[in-house]
């Protein structure tokens, strides 16, 4: 459970960080209604990252992990290029 949090938190921060520091566009919505937890990142009106997990708070814990560390690494991605762009 704890490792679930920790990756939640780590997606919202780089979907902050890319926010406030970049010309990158973020969305990040979790949808108690609907049970998922979507991000998605734009640049110039192009999306350049989307993903949803559905069934969020349903899921089996060791693959909800997989999918949050998934979006943890593309968002990684991201933040490197970002980061190379602007040395």
């Amino acid at each position: 459970m704890e490792t679930k949090f920790s990756l939640f938190n780590q997606v919202n921060s780089l979907c902050y960080w890319l926010l406030v520091s970049s010309d990158y566009r973020t969305s990040v919505h979790l949808d108690a209604e609907k049970d998922t937890y979507s991000v998605c990142i734009t640049h110039g009106g192009i999306e350049l990252y989307s993903n949803t997990i559905k069934g969020f708070s349903k899921r089996n814990a060791t693959f909800l992990e997989h999918e949050l560390d998934g979006m943890v690494a593309g968002l990684l991605h991201l933040k490197q290029n970002v980061e190379q762009k602007s040395a």
